[in-house]
């Protein structure tokens, strides 16, 4: 089996002028310090935007483009980058969020197919002592190599959820997605001829994020097939095995036959698409990862069994935030990701701007930023989880015990003010600054 290409997908933000553009990701071997350190690495939103910036080792992404100057920027902690644009008075402050960075995991485990088809063991250690080495298609330089356990398993840390990532052991190549912090990516079939992987996503793209999968709700996701081998994969069929919890309500067009299909011959590189509804039950913990077990077979009686994992969120809480002018920010799920808001108006709002962010809900400490504002867009705001907050802006003061500046400072991370999830927050945003608030949902 061929090792797949490297690919780099372009995420879309709006170009910045001051950025020197050229229009192809940067080739050639790389310098030995890299332009982005690996602090750097992966998604960011600029708050004050909702843009997305990403940053591998040689270069930045932005509006389809690779970048490759050097950006005045301050790590103010783990989180938080500031921008300076412009200089003197003229200057020009923002704020990128860490949304996607290398804080995440994934598990898989691997299976040889000698012939035998004998899976990893204790009593029989076809690979013991091997290794998988782990590559970010995004970013030569972002690699691993990890050790192969004595059933097969391997965990990579340090990676970006939603990236890609090539997986090589003993030659053999795999692309794998993890979604989420921890996700098993399934198992991993090292065989020559026909090679099936299976994964799965939202089946709009947008629609549904992985991320905010609740019990008691119904989702359309898709499977996927790929033939990853070199020769044609002939007359596949599929069975599922469904974990408690989950209920496959449809697939394709058929609401009768829920447990598995036919796939046809699938081409060398080519992916067979099927799509689902499932529909996710209760669970006892704050979350809970779902696998979805997948034996796909073909003509001629090669098997295969893959997983594809999902995880199950309990609660979720909706973050309302009002203002009376359009105001960024984002909100910060513990061990997630980070969403933007912008408040908006409507022909009904009698000049209020809202926005409400509804994530996962655990009993830890949310973060939620603002930030954005020009000498002429500086906005009044409130907010607080799970209720509408006041929005008499007009009666609000700046000063005094309850005025809009009693949680200043907190223009950085570690300045955030500690604040309950049951806590209204009334609050001022000046130009060039960002307030941020530690909303605590624990004891």
């Amino acid at each position: 089996m061929k090792k797949v290409g490297l690919t780099v997908e372009a995420l879309v933000i709006l170009p910045m002028a001051f950025f020197l553009v050229t229009c192809d990701i940067p080739t050639g071997t790389l310098h030995e310090k890299p332009l982005f350190a690996k602090e750097f690495w992966g998604e960011w939103i600029r708050m004050d935007t909702g843009d997305t910036w990403y940053f591998a080792s040689n270069y930045r992404m932005a509006g389809g483009r690779a970048y490759t100057d050097p950006v005045n920027m301050v790590r103010q902690s783990q989180n938080v980058i500031k921008v300076t644009e412009g200089t003197g008075a003229n200057s020009k402050n923002y704020f990128l969020y860490a949304s996607r960075v290398r804080n995440s995991t994934f598990e898989a485990s691997a299976v040889m197919d000698d012939g035998a088809r004998a899976l990893f063991s204790r009593a029989n250690l076809l690979l013991h002592g091997a290794t998988a080495a782990v590559e970010a298609v995004n970013n030569a330089l972002d690699k691993q190599t990890v050790e192969i356990g004595d059933n097969g398993e391997f965990e990579a840390e340090s990676i970006i959820a939603g990236d890609d990532y090539i997986v090589t052991i003993n030659g053999y190549g795999f692309t794998v997605t993890p979604q989420t912090d921890g996700e098993n990516v399934g198992t991993l079939t090292l065989t020559n001829g026909v090679n099936i992987k299976t994964s799965i996503e939202p089946k709009s793209a947008g629609a549904v994020d992985l991320m905010r999968l609740y019990s008691g709700e119904s989702y359309n996701l898709t499977l996927k097939f790929t033939n990853i081998g070199e020769q044609v994969s002939t007359a596949m069929e599929y069975r599922l095995t469904l974990p408690p919890g989950i209920e496959i309500t449809k697939i394709g067009d058929s609401t009768t036959r829920l447990d598995g299909g036919d796939l046809q011959s699938i081409m060398p590189g080519i992916t067979r698409s099927v799509d689902i509804t499932i529909r996710c039950g209760s669970i006892s913990e704050e979350y809970e990862f779902k696998n979805i077990e997948i034996d796909t077979e073909d003509f001629y009686g090669k098997t295969w069994n893959d997983s594809v994992s999902l995880r199950v969120n309990r609660e979720r809480v909706t973050f309302n935030i009002r203002s009376n002018l359009a105001i960024n920010g984002v909100v910060i799920v513990p061990n997630g990701k980070a969403y933007h808001f912008k408040t908006a108006s409507s022909w009904n709002s009698n000049g209020v701007y809202s926005a409400d962010v509804t994530v996962p809900r655990y009993p830890k400490d949310y973060l939620i930023a603002f930030s954005g504002a020009s000498a002429d867009s500086e906005a009044k705001y409130s907010f607080v989880a799970d209720r509408v907050p006041g929005t008499d802006f007009a009666n609000y003061t700046l000063t005094g015990t309850e005025g809009l500046n009693r949680f200043w400072p907190n223009g950085t991370e570690g300045q955030a003010a500690t604040v309950r999830h049951d806590q209204e927050v009334r609050a001022y945003l000046l130009m060039n600054e960002a307030n941020y608030y530690k909303v605590k949902f624990g004891e």
